[in-house]
């Protein structure tokens, strides 16, 4: 049992480690995936901020152009990129239509050496729509800059490229702008991460969890068989000793004296003849009962019973039984009534209600035994007598083996105890329910219904 416990804990601790290194990792990657998702949108809201940002100097600054036309045109651009780049922090370039840059901020005189800008994608579509845009390695710094550009008209009828830039330096934007919204994505994660990780415990939990229920009920299910199968030894050990002392004490008793008395002696054999039937029934009883919970007996498919008539038959074998007592056996019963099952067993399970119902009646009284056809579909059979009846606080236990409403009673008419619960267990083969009414000085009405075929 130790040992048990100890490789128990043992499990217990390897599998809440696992869960814990599994649930930091979940929370690991969910803090990682929802911070770069939240700082790429941050970077991208700032870019596209700063994008309709440039798009308005560009128009501003086109339109300073027109209006410094009278003067030195080539002054004129390198003055206002230089102040607007100054004022703004962006990177100012003109290029005329043919690409050739006229001036930019950040070359100063060394602009005529620039490359030519007619196949850069945002003068392409400045020159075709108005407006260009565009997010690209510069070609003339080596890095990663956003570009707007538009197409300025000049009162002389030809055009001109204003275009702004900005370097986009991917860390310096996230240090700057999308911290908040990182710190605000990991609390997130963390918080997503954790319900990953309940989710996750709990899937890998439930077969523990379900197994653990699933094998304490068996171990409550094996515990109780355990004090089933004690109870009924004892009992049986019980029950077989009684027979038992009275044969062995009257075959005592005529090895004497008393054996040598005609009258004596018939009496006694006839006691004895009595007891051993009675012990021979326990023995039959006992061993049915142990058949159908053993699972040896299960019930044969696609039987077919007559009702009327095997409750007839039934009846004709318990007539010299009803005629000894002055009973009377009043049977009443639909003409076509059919249930599946083994017609034995069936038979049994009458034998058994009407000869408990025989034998708890008084002399003199009536046993009715109904058969009937139910509207759904189920067929009802019932025993009726007007014998001693059942107190209300017995009748949950009249199917237990054993149980006697009238021990003295029982024991005198030759009842092994065992009749009722071979008529439960019957009953459980058939699928069929049982029901009892009762009230003492009355008598009791049994109730079965089966699954009509």
């Amino acid at each position: 049992m130790i040992l048990t416990k100890t490789r128990s804990d043992k499990l217990k601790l390897s599998m809440r480690t696992r869960i814990l290194i599994y649930s930091i990792i979940i929370i690991l990657i969910s803090v990682a995936i929802t911070s770069i998702v939240s700082v790429n949108a941050a970077i991208k809201a700032h870019l596209d901020d700063k994008g309709g940002e440039m798009r308005r100097i560009c128009l501003l600054l086109g339109d300073e152009v027109v209006q410094n036309t009278q003067i030195d045109m080539k002054l004129a651009l390198d003055g206002l990129a230089a102040r607007y780049s100054e004022a703004t922090g962006f990177r100012v370039t003109f290029i005329d239509p043919e690409g050739r840059v006229l001036s930019d901020s950040r070359s100063k005189e060394n602009y005529i050496y620039m490359e030519n800008h007619s196949d850069r994608e945002e003068v392409i579509q400045a020159l075709a729509t108005g407006q260009g845009h565009a997010r690209r390695n510069s070609a003339s710094f080596r890095s990663e800059y956003l570009y707007e550009a538009i197409r300025q008209s000049l009162p002389d009828g030809s055009v001109l490229i204003v275009r702004l830039s900005m370097e986009v330096d991917k860390a310096k934007i996230a240090a700057e702008h999308a911290a908040p919204v990182a710190a605000l994505s990991a609390v997130i994660g963390i918080a997503l991460g954790i319900a990953i990780s309940l989710l996750y415990m709990r899937h890998l939990t439930r077969p523990i969890i379900r197994m653990e229920k699933l094998l304490k009920e068996t171990l409550e299910k094996n515990k109780k068989a355990e004090n089933i199968r004690k109870e009924f030894v004892a009992n049986v050990t019980h029950e077989l000793k009684t027979p038992l002392t009275s044969i062995s004490g009257f075959a005592e008793t005529l090895q004497g004296s008393a054996g040598e008395k005609p009258e004596v002696r018939s009496r006694f054999l006839e006691i004895i003849s009595l007891e051993s039937a009675r012990l021979a029934r326990l023995i039959d009883d006992t061993l049915i009962i142990q058949d159908i919970e053993s699972g040896r007996d299960a019930m044969p498919s696609g039987g077919d019973i007559d009702v009327k008539q095997a409750i007839e038959e039934v009846l004709e074998t318990l007539k010299p039984l009803a005629e000894s007592r002055d009973t009377e056996l009043l049977f009443e019963a639909q003409y076509e009534m059919h249930i599946g099952g083994d017609e034995g067993r069936f038979k049994q399970l009458m034998v058994n209600l009407v000869e408990n119902a025989i034998k708890y009646s008084l002399k003199g009284q009536r046993v009715y035994i109904n058969a009937r056809k139910e509207e759904n579909r189920f067929v009802c059979v019932s025993v009726i007598d007007e014998g001693i009846g059942i107190a209300e606080e017995d009748i949950p236990r009249v199917f237990e083996r054993f149980y006697r409403v009238d021990r003295a009673r029982s024991r005198n008419e030759g009842g092994t105890g065992l009749g009722l619960a071979i008529v439960k267990h019957i009953a459980t083969l058939f699928n069929a329910t049982l029901q009892v009414e009762s009230e003492p000085g009355v008598g009791s009405t049994f109730t079965i219904r089966f699954p009509a075929d």
